[in-house]
C-alpha cells in the first residue's frame, strides 16, 4: 500500500479538518491562551513535590482517584458519585460524546464557540448542527431550540461563559433549553469562576444536564491537564463505563487535591482577574474605533478595523494576543486574555499608542 492509499483510509471527516494549532511564540506579555497569570507559590509546589518523591513511579495510579473525587465533589457541592475526573475537560467532553451520542444524535452547538467541539464531532462521525449567537454575540435560545426541533434527541453542547466571545447563559436561558430539550445538554463551564451562572444547582432537577469544568483557568493549573464532569449519579455511572482506565496520573491527582485545599486562594485570584478584566473593558470602550464585547470570562473579545496592523503593533512591543477572525461571525476580531496588572498596563499602553498614531 502506498502513502496515498493509506491516507484515503483515514476518516474523510478528519481529512477535511484543519488541525487545531497554535504557533509557539516566546514573548514577555503572553495574552493569547486564556491562562491564569498567577502561578502557585513555592510552598504549594513543594508540598506536591515532596509527595511525588515518595511515590513509586513504576506502579499505576489509583483506578479511581477517590480522594480527588471527594475533594472535587466538596468544592462543587455535589456527591462524589456525581463526579468523573479526567485528563483535562476536553477528555471529559470526548468521553461524554462517546457515551451520549450516536449516528442519529447530532451535536448541536451555538457558534462561534470553542473549536474543539466541532473537531470531536467530526472525529466521531457525528453530524454537527450549529445555531448562532445574536449579532451582538449573546446567546439566542430561540435559535438553539429551532435547531433542536430537527434533532430532538441530539446532544446540545454549550459553553458558558463562551470561548471566544465571553457570552454567558442566564439561569432562565439554561432552564428554557433543559425544559424543552429531550436529549442531553452538556454545559462547558471552564470559565464559570470568573462570571456567569453556575449551573450546578440545576443538576438536582435535570438529569439530562452534565457540566464540565477545568483546573486550567481559575485554579491556574493548565500544565497539569486536569478537568472533571458532574451530573446525575445514575448517568455518571453509565458514562464512567467508557472512561479510559488510569486516565489521571498520580502527580496531577495529588496536586489537584492540594490546590483544592487552597480554593480560597484561587477564588481571591479569580476576583483580581475579574477586577482587571473590568478595568481593561472600561479602557477599551473609550477607544472610538474599537468594539469591546461584554465578557463573563478571563478575556475580552474586541473587533477592530485594522486587525493585522494591531497584531503587528502589539507584537512589536512583545505582546501576544489571539487572532480569532477565522471563527464564524468574528471578522476582524481579537481575543485579549487578562494578565497581571503590569501586563494589562502594557497592553493598554500599546493599544493607546497604536490608536493615537
Amino acid at each position: 500500500m502506498d502513502l496515498s492509499a493509506a491516507r484515503q483510509l483515514i476518516n474523510p471527516e478528519v481529512r477535511g479538518l484543519r488541525a487545531y494549532h497554535l504557533n509557539p511564540e516566546h514573548v514577555s506579555v503572553k495574552l493569547n491562551q486564556n491562562e491564569n497569570p498567577f502561578d502557585w507559590p513555592a510552598s504549594v509546589k513543594e508540598e506536591v513535590a515532596a509527595f511525588t518523591r515518595t511515590r513509586p513511579w513504576n506502579r499505576y495510579p489509583e483506578f479511581v482517584p477517590g480522594r480527588l473525587n471527594e475533594a472535587v465533589a466538596a468544592y462543587a457541592g455535589v456527591g462524589a458519585d456525581q463526579v468523573i475526573v479526567g485528563n483535562g475537560s476536553n477528555e471529559m467532553l470526548l468521553v461524554l460524546l462517546l457515551a451520549l451520542s450516536s449516528s442519529t444524535r447530532p451535536l448541536i452547538t451555538c457558534q462561534p464557540t470553542f473549536t474543539v467541539y466541532r473537531l470531536l464531532a467530526a472525529g466521531l462521525g457525528r453530524d454537527h448542527e450549529p445555531a448562532y449567537l445574536t449579532d451582538n454575540l449573546a446567546y439566542d435560545i430561540d435559535a438553539i431550540l429551532g435547531v433542536r426541533e430537527d434533532a430532538p434527541r441530539g446532544v446540545i453542547l454549550l459553553c458558558s461563559p463562551n470561548n471566544p466571545t465571553g457570552s454567558a447563559l442566564s439561569e432562565e436561558q439554561m432552564r428554557a433549553v433543559l425544559d424543552f430539550h429531550e436529549g442531553f445538554c452538556i454545559v462547558d463551564q471552564a470559565y464559570v469562576e470568573f462570571g456567569g451562572y453556575d449551573a450546578t444547582p440545576l443538576l438536582a432537577q435535570y438529569p439530562n444536564l452534565i457540566i464540565t469544568r477545568t483546573f486550567s483557568k481559575a485554579f491556574g493549573a493548565a500544565g497539569m491537564r486536569l478537568g472533571y464532569l458532574i451530573g446525575a449519579a445514575e448517568v455518571v455511572a453509565e458514562v464512567r463505563k467508557i472512561k479510559l482506565p488510569y486516565n489521571v496520573n498520580f502527580f496531577s491527582s495529588y496536586a489537584a487535591t492540594v490546590l483544592l485545599s487552597h480554593a480560597d486562594m484561587a477564588r481571591e485570584r479569580a476576583a483580581v482577574i475579574v477586577q482587571e478584566r473590568d478595568r481593561i473593558g472600561r479602557f477599551l470602550r473609550d477607544i472610538p474605533r474599537l468594539t469591546a464585547f461584554e465578557s463573563s470570562a478571563n478575556f475580552i473579545l474586541i473587533r477592530v478595523p485594522d486587525k493585522d496592523a494591531l497584531v503587528r503593533s502589539l507584537r512589536g512591543e512583545d505582546i501576544l494576543v489571539r487572532d480569532v477572525s477565522s471563527y464564524p461571525m468574528l471578522d476582524n476580531c481579537l481575543r485579549l486574555s487578562v494578565g497581571t496588572r503590569e501586563e494589562n498596563d502594557r497592553l493598554m499602553a500599546g493599544l493607546a499608542r497604536h490608536y493615537a498614531a
